[in-house]
């Protein structure tokens, strides 16, 4: 016993004090079967629509909740949404049911209804759950591992196992990938390209054997990277292991063969958020199980707002979403557009809109007919804030000071304006940094803005810590140098083992040298007789107690949590937990891949046999994070610390909100160097572009109609619309005095207003202050 759309609207508002807005009200109330083709700008609210539209379709319309499939991008946004379907679901229904209007028979069926039963993950947790629960009795599910365990694997068997790592040919075609210059280009560096090669190659469904073939004087680079893929391949099926994307290319076989009914009978309904970061295996599946349910499927998402090309993503895929549906299921979805911003005020909605609208060559990859938003703030808000100086080192000073008035004085004067404060209750954590990269050196060892700054507020009266696990490379950091060392030390005294492992750089040696250096001095310096004991007990293999051997199979897991015990910063600080992460999970990864299972043997009988377990823990858990192939990832990442300033990329800004947000618009920029010229006015390509100009041409989506110049300006323009629609109160832009926003004779810059044909275009509707 259903009940009425009128009643569900009534009900709703009482327990939730709010309507939805009238293209919330056209998502929500479109007919179960009906596709929709969602457009949802910065702010509008796409998640409480989703979730309403979710429970709509169980209470007035009947879907029973587990024919409802819902999937985000990430694993963050489906852990949100599941917690407001399951929220809001039983706080309605719990309304309902004490609804004197509501009828006893009404209430007897919602009684009986499980929202928990709603299907929702990210993709890839589908698919590993489909894999796992709907196959025959005799089929053992494969293992899924990941980022950790796959850049091992291929570091391993792709490029040590084969020695493609030294193979000129394979170094040559990839340079040019990896950019204009050799700086950085190292082991690790290759591995991540033939990572991303790898991925593309499925993900965008590439005829291999057509790449390989059409060398185009090249095939021998081709060739190489064939090889190291094998490699890779047949490491995985030997395991009975399978990535995120052989994941996706696994269901999507199943389903085309007719052999997942099982779990396409049940689906009523596909929703599916973030569609604008979908590649073309995601958007295959998806398509294959709507249709099981006669093509009802609805995607949500923002062209603007599509920042994932690097790792695959096709933003075609859903700007042009209404003609690749309608070629599968012959009808066009109904389009919607949702316009009311939410979050900000209205000055900085009306820059948003501006800046969408400043080059007319974006506005040609815009999807069709969409909207300015519309800000439902009352609030006109204060102009937005600007700061430039001459030099980094001054804007550094004068950012901290700004952020340290704010949140540890009597707050910011902005003159013309009341005296800006924080909110009560209010932190430092409320405000955060976005840069285009969030490194604290260029890459020729210069400091940068992130580090100044760090710098600058550590010196500031009233001390302000920064939150930036990602600023510097891992292997470089003074904290991993140290306990990395201390861990090669504590398993390989002075590196004899090292020294005859296979599969390690000269490179990773080297940075193992540098590692033990910092160890040693450490050791040779401490008075903790507790920690040299301990240290000397592994080094020797002796427990140091009468009557006790040294256990023949030790984990590495314990000597790394045994060694966290003299190191608080690696659990009492927040940069610190990541990095300890790091650690653990590629002890995880050791243990996955290696005959061994990251255990230290110690045999006096069989000194070889100790020796290669050392050798494979030397190789696959401390050897990838030495080589830079393993990295802090934002999956690492799921909060930020409230009482630390948080500096991040705009990549991990995406679908995050603040009171305060800096952005950084031009602090790299002192003089119009070419090198540069791909963070703010590209003259080509970058990476992705590259790498889809080279696959693209193999797949059905062919090669790409746009330049990799026009691309990589498109990338640019999304990428700070969205690092400008993240504020909710307040927005900062920061620099060089060379890229003031407007100031037509500043260096060219996407973030400040040039268009790609080298016209300045800010938008000067908007109220700005300089400070």
């Amino acid at each position: 016993m259903k009940i009425s759309l009128e009643d569900f609207y009534r009900v709703y508002k009482v327990a939730f004090e709010r309507s939805p807005n009238p293209e919330q009200k056209a998502a929500l109330e479109a007919p179960p079967l009906e596709p929709l083709f969602i457009v949802a700008g910065p702010g509008t609210g796409k998640t409480t629509c989703l979730t309403m539209r979710i429970l709509k379709l169980v209470l007035v319309d009947g879907i029973p909740p587990n024919g409802i499939l819902a999937t985000t991008f990430t694993v963050k946004a489906a852990t949100e949404l599941r917690s407001r379907i399951l929220g809001w679901g039983f706080r309605l229904i719990e309304a309902l049911q004490s609804d004197a209007q509501i009828k006893q028979e009404q209430k007897d069926w919602l009684a009986k209804v499980d929202v928990n039963q709603v299907t929702t993950g990210t993709i890839d947790s589908i698919c590993d759950e489909i894999l796992r629960r709907f196959r025959s009795p005799a089929e053992q599910p494969p293992v899924l591992v990941d980022d950790y365990v796959s850049k091992t694997l291929l570091l391993r068997e792709g490029l040590f196992s084969t020695g493609l790592y030294q193979d000129p040919d394979l170094r040559t075609y990839l340079l040019p990938i990896h950019g204009s210059n050799a700086f950085g280009f190292n082991v690790g560096r290759m591995n991540d390209l033939l990572q991303s090669i790898w991925d593309r190659r499925i993900q965008d469904q590439v005829d291999w054997p057509g790449f390989i073939a059409n060398g185009q004087g090249i095939s021998k680079g081709r060739k190489s990277i064939d090889k190291a893929l094998a490699a890779y391949e047949k490491a995985l099926n030997d395991r009975s292991m399978v990535d995120f994307a052989l994941l996706g290319q696994r269901v999507l076989e199943r389903f085309r063969a007719g052999a997942l009914t099982e779990f396409s009978d049940q689906v009523r309904v596909v929703l599916v958020d973030e569609y604008q970061d979908t590649n073309l295996l995601q958007e295959s599946i998806y398509f294959e199980i709507a249709k099981c349910c006669d093509g009802a499927i609805s995607v949500v998402g923002d062209d603007d707002q599509s920042l994932y090309r690097f790792r695959g993503a096709t933003v075609e895929l859903f700007s042009k979403f209404p003609e690749r549906y309608s070629k599968v299921f012959k009808t066009l979805p109904v389009p919607i557009f949702l316009k009311e911003n939410y979050r900000s005020t209205q000055t900085i909605v009306t820059l948003v809109n501006g800046y969408a609208m400043l080059d007319p060559n974006y506005g040609q990859v815009r999807v069709q007919n969409k909207p300015a938003l519309l800000p439902k703030s009352s609030q006109v808000g204060v102009p937005v804030l600007c700061m430039f100086r001459n030099n980094v080192a001054d804007l550094a000073t004068s950012l901290a000071q700004f952020i340290g008035d704010l949140f540890r004085g009597n707050g910011a004067n902005i003159p013309g304006f009341s005296t800006v404060e924080k909110a009560e209750g209010g932190d430092v954590g409320d405000c955060a940094l976005l840069c285009s990269s969030p490194a604290e050196f260029d890459a020729g060892g210069k400091p940068r803005l992130p580090l100044l700054l760090r710098q600058a507020l550590l010196q500031s009266t009233l001390p302000i810590e920064t939150f930036n696990p990602r600023g510097q490379d891992l292997s470089g950091i003074p904290l991993i140098r140290l306990f990395g060392g201390l861990l090669l030390e504590c398993l390989d005294p002075g590196g004899v083992v090292a020294a005859a492992t296979s599969g390690l750089s000269q490179d990773t040696l080297a940075t193992f040298q540098t590692w033990r250096q910092d160890a040693v001095q450490y050791y040779t310096n401490s008075n903790d007789q507790v920690f040299r004991d301990y240290a000397e007990g592994w080094a020797n293999r002796d427990p140091k107690q009468k009557g006790y051997e040294w256990p023949r199979s030790v984990s590495v897991l314990e000597l790394v949590y045994g060694l966290t015990h003299f190191f608080p910063e690696l659990h009492d600080s927040p940069e610190g937990q990541v990095y300890l992460e790091v650690f653990t999970r590629q002890v995880a990864a050791c243990e996955q891949v290696g005959k061994f299972k990251s255990r230290v043997v110690t045999d006096p009988k069989n000194k070889q046999l100790s020796e290669r377990s050392i050798m494979e823990v030397l190789r696959d858990f401390l050897g990838p994070i030495a080589a830079g192939t393993v990295k802090v990832n934002e999956d690492l990442m799921e909060a930020f610390p409230r009482d630390r300033l948080s500096i991040l990329s705009i990549h991990q800004a995406k679908g995050l909100e603040f009171p305060l947000m800096i952005v950084d618009v031009g602090s790299d920029f002192r003089k119009n160097y070419t090198a540069q010229k791909f963070k703010r006015f590209p003259d080509s390509g970058s990476t992705p572009h590259t790498m889809e100009d080279y696959l693209r041409p193999f797949t059905d989506l062919k090669a790409p109609q746009r330049t990799a110049r026009d691309r990589a300006f498109d990338d640019l323009y999304r990428q700070f619309f969205v690092a400008f629609s993240r504020p909710q109160q307040l927005l900062l832009l920061v620099g060089l005095n060379t890229s003031v926003p407007g100031d037509p004779n500043g260096i060219n810059n996407a973030a400040t207003g040039w268009t790609r044909q080298g016209l300045m275009n800010w938008p000067t509707s908007v109220p700005m202050f300089k400070l």
